[in-house]
């Protein structure tokens, strides 16, 4: 079914027969209602003008569904060797890339709108805060999340990896049994049982309290643990793909460089990707849950007004 047919019906502007014909489109298999809910959240995206990459108005219609049709359009292969232009001309929605975890929102500017999450022994749920903070969240694990609160505050216990979004003057506060995390802006994978913790910082720096008033800050490339209640020094660690390996296929992004984007494509993917030197410190916002790469080179390429190419195994993003 054409695109264009679907983004008139989320706008309400389909008649009677057209509305039918796209309801029993959507019932003929799961990968149909997938599309239909992803590009609803395309569209909810661009009507609140929510996390746009650039600071231009929100996209027209016709260009959502231009940025749509690229990203998931019957030809999904991206052609080796072929130029990909994936310029969009106005900013692009970050939402464009968010998949079928959960997204939290409502309850006011300190809420996070729903008060649990759980995970089952073998399941491992993505969930999007209404503040713009990514968090994987690990098999067996539970995060409460606050409410009420001009606070961002979530208490954990299992593991999680965090994308935290910057809000000048409200840090992200993870708390658990074994001690504190306090972030502005980063990412993080964090492990905690009883009164020890494990945190590997990807990027930015976060500081870590332990109950006995003990604290250290992390920086990018290291770990830290709390043991018996207590915050030991941070460490770099030679291998960080390795230590946050469980994630799989999962990218978040909270305002990083192109160049950085481009490192944890090859970390996951196991590619060559080289960035041209004029784009290598622009910045995009977005996340990808359990992606092939050519969608997430498609994404990222959109999402950065840039251009691609692939040849021979190594992607090239280039200005467009």
């Amino acid at each position: 079914m054409e695109d264009h047919l679907l983004f008139r019906s989320l706008s309400g502007r389909t008649s009677e027969e057209e509305e039918q014909t796209v309801a029993a489109w959507r019932g003929l298999s799961p990968a149909n209602e997938r599309h239909y809910r992803e590009l609803r959240l395309i569209l909810d995206a661009a009507r609140r003008g929510y996390r746009l990459v650039a600071t231009e108005p929100p996209p027209a219609l016709d260009v959502l569904e231009a940025a749509a049709r690229r990203k998931l359009g019957p030809s999904r292969r991206l052609l080796k060797g072929r130029r990909l232009g994936w310029g969009l001309g106005l900013a692009a929605v970050t939402l464009l890339a968010v998949g079928l975890g959960w997204v939290v929102r409502g309850g006011g500017p300190g809420s996070f709108g729903i008060v649990e999450l759980t995970t089952g022994a073998s399941e491992t749920t993505t969930v999007s805060l209404n503040d713009g903070t990514v968090v994987r969240v690990a098999p067996g694990s539970k995060l409460r999340f606050g409410r009420g609160s001009e606070d961002r505050v979530v208490d954990l216990t299992g593991r999680a990896y965090f994308a935290v979004s910057t809000l000048p003057g409200r840090p992200f506060r993870v708390r658990t049994t074994a001690g504190e995390l306090t972030v502005l802006g980063t990412r993080f994978d964090v492990e905690t049982r009883d009164d020890n913790l494990r945190l590997v910082v990807v990027e930015g720096r976060v500081s870590v309290a332990d109950p006995q008033g003990g604290e250290t800050r992390v920086s990018a490339g290291q770990l830290s643990r709390v043991v018996a209640g207590n915050v030991l020094p941070a460490v770099r660690i030679p291998d960080l793909a390795s230590e946050t390996k469980w994630v799989g296929r999962f990218l978040a992004f909270q305002s990083t460089p192109l160049v950085e984007v481009a490192r944890e494509i090859e970390r996951v993917y196991g590619v060559r990707v080289e960035v041209e030197s004029a784009l290598a410190n622009r910045t995009i916002t977005t996340w990808l849950s359990d992606r092939s790469l050519d969608e997430v080179i498609r994404i990222v390429c959109a999402v950065s007004v840039a251009s691609c190419t692939n040849d021979r195994g190594v992607v090239s993003i280039l200005g467009s």
